[in-house]
């Protein structure tokens, strides 16, 4: 019967066998004691790299509307819609027209291709539009009162179902002279209940008064269409209107009163920041040192 080693000779056997495990393990020498008391250690982790922010993204504007918006006796490049992108596309907050306007179309008129605001609405809307615009339309003279509050409804619910956090403005007809007056009254009253259903901004250019007469110059040769004048004329009050809205950004407009054109001067406090928040994009709405127009 074998025996175990003596008690005294454990210490003995352990101290050999760490022997052997260090010389096989190739030891490292015993830590500095310096380190051992506290001093920092090196850091030897790969730095996260450093992230730059590119170009901030363009606040978007869709205009959805009819052969008021897209030049039509002037042309593509004179639309109002091209003078306002051309003047905000460029700065600290860009600002991007989607100008998706077909001529002939309405709420319920068909234009070209079978265009109408509805569908320009499910093209043109989605998720990163911060505002849209809707302009017109007299091409709805005639339709059943209820059929059309109907459409502008429809329209006004495809925009807030597409784009949830879009300011929406509706625009009435510009114009509503002699044979056409009743007509575009009628146009006008379902466009402003049904905007205010929604809780969208309405406004009345009849109302207000855009256009003084069939012989403006703001018109061209057609006395419906603007002319080159009349494009500026728009852009401008449609400029000022913008820089109207109020509160964060992506929030249904509040439009200060009165409700008549009046530019603010640049850098203005007198209304709240537009468009997440920065001064910016509220400020590429106003034009430095210039008076209200004249509405002729």
């Amino acid at each position: 019967m074998s025996r175990g080693l003596p008690r005294w000779c454990a210490p003995v056997a352990a101290l050999g066998a760490s022997a052997v495990l260090c010389s096989l393990a190739a030891c490292a020498p015993a830590e500095d004691h310096r380190m051992v008391q506290g001093s920092p250690r090196q850091d030897t982790s790969v730095p996260a790299p450093f992230l730059t922010s590119g170009p901030p993204a363009p606040e978007r504007v869709v205009v959805i509307g009819d052969s008021l918006s897209t030049g039509y006796g002037t042309s593509p490049a004179e639309a109002w819609p091209r003078r306002l992108g051309q003047e905000l596309q460029s700065g600290q907050q860009p600002v991007e027209i989607i100008n998706a306007a077909t001529n002939g179309a309405g709420y319920i008129a068909a234009g070209e291709e079978g265009v109408t605001f509805g569908s320009q609405t499910a093209a043109s809307v989605n998720a990163s539009t911060d505002v849209v615009v809707f302009f017109g339309s007299d091409n709805d003279a005639g339709q059943d009162p209820v059929e059309l509050k109907a459409a502008v409804a429809d329209a006004l619910s495809e925009s807030k179902t597409l784009a949830p956090h879009a300011a929406r403005i509706v625009i009435g007809p510009l114009t509503g002279f002699d044979s056409a007056a009743a007509d575009v009254g009628v146009i006008l009253e379902q466009e402003r209940s049904a905007a205010l259903d929604a809780g969208a901004e309405f406004v009345d250019p009849v109302m207000e008064q855009w256009i003084a007469g069939p012989d403006s110059p703001l018109l061209g040769p057609d006395g419906e269409h603007p002319s080159s004048q009349g494009e500026q004329f728009l852009k401008d009050r449609i400029q000022g209107i913008l820089s109207s809205l109020e509160g964060p950004a992506r929030c249904l407009p509040v439009r200060k009163p009165p409700p008549t054109f009046q530019r603010l001067p640049h850098n203005s406090n007198s209304a709240a920041p537009w468009g997440c928040g920065t001064a910016e994009f509220k400020a590429h709405f106003h034009l430095p040192g210039e008076s209200s127009p004249s509405l002729v």
